[in-house]
């Protein structure tokens, strides 16, 4: 049997602790504290990671293989970004939730899809405050959203038929982290105790959390709402070599 653990990737505090929280099927809870410079024990080789930003990072990548885009590379500097830019990606980023200068898109699902209306897109980079970092030290993962956690649960349901360990990584902002806690404890559960998944306790909880105050108060409202529709597709994001695509089995 596989075991399940959430960790928090990236928790803001004076200490900038990242804290990790971990339990083990049949086993006692564990809490741990790495300081910025462990964070790469987070980590570990034999476990899949499961990376969740709902607001917004994880869902503008399901939303992006969705709707026909077949590569996502996620990118650390603008630098970066505007060369694979010249190799005909289209580059999406923000900083602190605000587009980018010289991008052609922020991090936003509604924003690509009226991109995808305009002209087809089949190459996206991605640059975000905090995900596209923390993906880029990762060897691989799968993306979970709202919009996709039945498909991941699935996914890791059979995986777990064949033990493998996984690693939920909610990721957190300077916000908060309530939503992307939601969808990783709602995973946990019914993975590790078979809970259903209670989707009006996650809209409220995307909804409500002050990393949603935030987009709304920037104007992204209408990303908010989007991304607070549970299990809109059915679509697994999985990340090799640092390159994002369909997982297909």
């Amino acid at each position: 049997m596989a075991n399940y653990r959430i960790s928090i990737g990236r928790f803001k505090s004076p200490d900038d602790f990242v804290v990790v929280l971990t339990n083990f099927v049949g086993g006692m809870p564990k809490t741990s504290f790495l300081s910025r410079s462990q964070k790469s024990k987070i980590f570990e080789e034999d476990e899949l990671n499961v990376v969740i930003d709902v607001l917004r990072a994880s869902s503008t990548i399901v939303t992006a293989l969705a709707s026909g885009v077949t590569e996502i590379v996620p990118i650390g500097t603008e630098e970066a970004a505007l060369e694979l830019k010249k190799e005909g990606y289209t580059i999406a980023g923000e900083y602190e939730g605000i587009k980018l200068p010289k991008f052609d898109i922020g991090n936003s699902p509604v924003e690509l899809l009226k991109e995808i209306e305009r002209s087809k897109i089949e190459k996206l980079a991605l640059k975000t405050t905090n995900t596209t970092e923390r993906l880029i030290e990762m060897k691989d993962a799968l993306i979970c959203s709202s919009l996709n956690l039945t498909a991941i649960k699935n996914t890791l349901n059979k995986k777990n038929n064949k033990n493998k360990n996984a690693n939920i990584i909610a990721m957190g902002s300077e916000h908060g982290i309530t939503e992307d806690l939601a969808v990783a404890f709602s995973l946990y559960a019914n993975l590790n105790d078979g809970l259903k998944i209670k989707r009006d306790f996650l809209r409220e909880c995307i909804f409500k959390s002050n990393t949603a105050k935030h987009l709304i108060e920037l104007g992204y409202e209408s990303d908010v709402e989007f991304i607070s529709k549970i299990d809109r597709y059915n679509v697994v994001p999985v990340m090799r070599k640092g390159v994002i695509r369909r997982y297909e089995e």
